[in-house]
């Protein structure tokens, strides 16, 4: 097959393109990269890649149907916050042109990329006991008040307010990332948790795989532990029923001042550090092409291993 992969030059593409490698040792697949920077390290370790636009430049779903038509692409892996828009909002259209798109459809994107939206959605399904407390007025919230932006990724633009001065200065939201639109929660001090859950395109959940984050940098996993946690497990399985998650998702949850793991965010797509379930014996991008072919799927238990993340290099001759 002939395997598209968007924002190339991030973890999560990379993790995609070394999964797919790790099981086609023959080379039988193609995997073609796109991203708006030309240096993107993805470009290195795909066989094709493509420059295209920004994702919210308004040429850019034009030019990436013409890598999909050129390359024939069969599957596509969306691994961006914004592209995954334009392809979830254009299923239908490549659906009738022969090509998979193993994602989540819009109406539970729109959901999972704004943090409100997310918090309401689950209190209207009866999770509110797993999430932490939510306003939109940090007023009523009891410190520490944990900022967020309703929409973004990656622990950018988020503070922690610990004191009464700060809750004060209600100005200060003004000068916060994306303006005044925030939301405010309760601090969460205890561990977190990522865990990669693959859904297929009927929205069965096919694997929960929970890690606890050993330490984290620009919002990514640098150290991480596979575990085997129940409780965690078959809340994410409700999760992602709730939401009608279809394919490759990653969700954080954090423990509570009494160790209760809550639901802080969800990614519906494959995550930064979704190689480390591939490490542990669990590839996704394996069984997302028996589930394409229609071939049995076999999932075996994930081994529970420690992972740690290094930068690597990669030289460009130009």
């Amino acid at each position: 097959m002939n395997i598209l992969v968007s924002c190339a030059g991030g973890p999560a593409a990379v993790g995609i393109i070394k999964s797919i490698e790790d099981f086609d040792s023959q080379g039988e697949h193609k995997t073609v990269a796109i991203d708006c920077d030309r240096l993107s390290v993805g470009f290195h370790l795909a066989d094709r890649s493509y420059v295209v636009p920004f994702s919210v430049e308004d040429d850019y779903w034009k030019e990436v149907l013409k890598v999909i038509r050129k390359e024939k692409i069969d599957v596509i892996i969306p691994t961006g916050d914004a592209d995954i828009v334009h392809f979830s909002k254009n299923k239908n259209v490549l659906n009738k042109m022969g090509v998979t798109v193993f994602m989540s459809d819009y109406e539970t994107i729109k959901v999972c990329q704004n943090k409100l939206l997310f918090y309401k959605h689950l209190v209207k399904n009866g999770l509110e006991n797993l999430l932490p407390k939510t306003s939109t007025d940090c007023r009523e919230i009891d410190l520490p008040i944990l900022c967020k932006p309703k929409r973004g990724s990656g622990s950018r633009g988020i503070e922690l307010w610990e004191t009464e001065s700060q809750i004060k200065e209600l100005d200060k939201v003004e000068n916060l990332h994306y303006s005044s639109d925030y939301i405010f929660q309760e601090y969460l001090p205890g561990t977190e948790y990522t865990i990669d859950v693959l859904c297929d395109l009927e929205g069965k959940v096919l694997s929960v795989i929970p890690r606890k984050r050993l330490q984290i940098k620009a919002g990514i996993s640098s150290k991480g532990k596979i575990i085997r946690d129940k409780r965690i497990e078959d809340n994410c399985r409700t999760l992602c029923n709730k939401l009608n998650i279809k394919g490759p998702v990653c969700i954080q949850m954090k423990e509570d001042i009494n160790g209760i793991p809550k639901f802080v965010e969800i990614n519906p797509r494959v995550g930064g550090g979704t190689y480390f379930t591939t490490l542990a014996g669990v590839n996704f991008m394996k069984i997302i092409f028996d589930v394409v072919n229609g071939d049995d799927i076999y999932i075996e238990e994930p081994k529970e291993i420690t992972v740690l993340r290094y930068y690597d290099e990669v030289v460009v001759n130009e």
